[in-house]
């Protein structure tokens, strides 16, 4: 598989949007509340400029790089331990976010649906469940990503006009009332909502158009701007300011408001968990076969029906490591943002140095 070039436009398109907007998505407005008030969407906007050029770098690295597998890469440029030790950065950064993701996915269900089912049984199924997916290597991890894309955009996006109705829309009001520095500062809270951007390293040496790349990325960023835009405006304007920085998933709260006459559902709580359950599961089952992906080829492993057996030991202790919700998001704000740096923006930077020098060093024997 490794030679065969299996991911179409469309394909890396949907895989970016669905593995980067995953369950943050739920309790990002309020995080954004509580550090800039009503101005989240600059936040976001800034944001999306910095990511932008990290995403810009993460591409021409690769590209000097003949968009080689992630490990490949590193072994040319770094060496075999040093690029083993990278890449086990990468593998420890991805395993780590889809465990604390896993944690704040358990408690929210056990909240709103499974109040006295135990958390090892749920974690377990979720487990089980990615596993049984991801033994069918690339290919079904891509189909996934196209059939849950619409089931998790759509729907949602239809809910949104019935949650503005009666909502009160001076709540995004004042605008630009912070000063330029406060702005900078709630970039570290924005870096949250673009997580998971490392899949980029897995999903790039299989485009089938290797041409389509750069513009296909930015198209997945502005969809995922967008959409991060329009959730954070909407919860403000069903809710306030003010009660969106009390609440940890303030878009759930957002949907469970919902009033439809006439229609069939009752309590839009399960609607909202629908969406929950499909938007980690998508992050949830990308990142883990990337991590899979990576394990095997560093120890030469036969396939990822093997190399799944080592993560998963580590992705159920490290769930159930943190004693409540409230220090699975601050271990998050500690380390995933500048983790989340050194993997799309430092390596990117290194590697495109490095190529610098080989082409000099080519053009001098010359």
């Amino acid at each position: 598989m490794d030679n065969r070039r299996i991911i179409s436009s469309y394909d890396l398109f949907v895989s970016m949007v669905v593995t980067v907007i995953g369950t943050s998505i739920f309790s990002y407005p309020g995080e954004l509340s509580k550090v800039i008030g009503t101005d989240g969407w600059i936040v976001i906007l800034i944001t999306s400029i910095f990511v932008g050029i990290l995403l810009y770098l993460l591409n021409k690295a690769l590209k000097a790089n003949n968009y080689n597998r992630l490990l490949d890469v590193l072994y040319d440029n770094f060496g075999n331990l040093f690029g083993a030790i990278i890449a086990l950065i990468f593998v420890c950064a991805a395993i780590t976010s889809i465990s604390l993701q896993m944690r704040i996915f358990i408690e929210v269900t056990k909240m709103y649906l499974l109040e006295k089912t135990p958390t090892e049984f749920i974690l377990i199924l979720m487990i089980l469940t990615g596993t049984f997916l991801i033994r069918g290597e690339l290919e079904s991890i891509i189909r996934f990503n196209e059939i849950a894309f619409w089931l998790m955009f759509i729907p949602l996006l239809l809910v949104v006009p019935f949650v503005l109705n009666g909502g009160n829309y001076t709540n995004i009001l004042p605008v630009f009332n912070h000063e330029p520095l406060q702005y900078l500062k709630a970039c570290k809270t924005g870096l949250f909502g673009f997580l998971g951007l490392a899949i980029s390293y897995m999903l790039f040496p299989y485009v089938k158009d290797k041409k389509d790349i750069y513009k296909i990325t930015f198209r997945s960023l502005a969809f995922i701007v967008v959409f991060y835009i329009i959730i954070n405006m909407a919860s403000l304007i069903m809710f306030s300011k003010e009660y969106n920085s009390e609440q940890l998933w303030s878009s759930i709260s957002m949907i469970s408001v919902v009033d439809i006459p006439g229609t069939f559902i009752e309590r839009w709580e399960g609607l909202a968990m629908i969406f929950w359950i499909i938007f980690y599961f998508t992050t949830f089952i990308n990142l883990y076969y990337f991590s899979s992906e990576i394990i095997r080829d560093i120890f030469h492993l036969e396939d990822v029906k093997i190399s799944l057996m080592f993560i998963i030991p580590l992705i159920y202790i490290i769930t159930l490591y943190p004693e409540n919700v409230a220090e699975v998001y601050m271990i998050q704000k500690k380390i995933f943002p500048y983790i989340d740096i050194f993997i799309v923006g430092v390596i990117p930077i290194f590697l495109l140095i490095m190529a610098l020098f080989k082409t000099r060093r080519v053009k001098n024997e010359g």
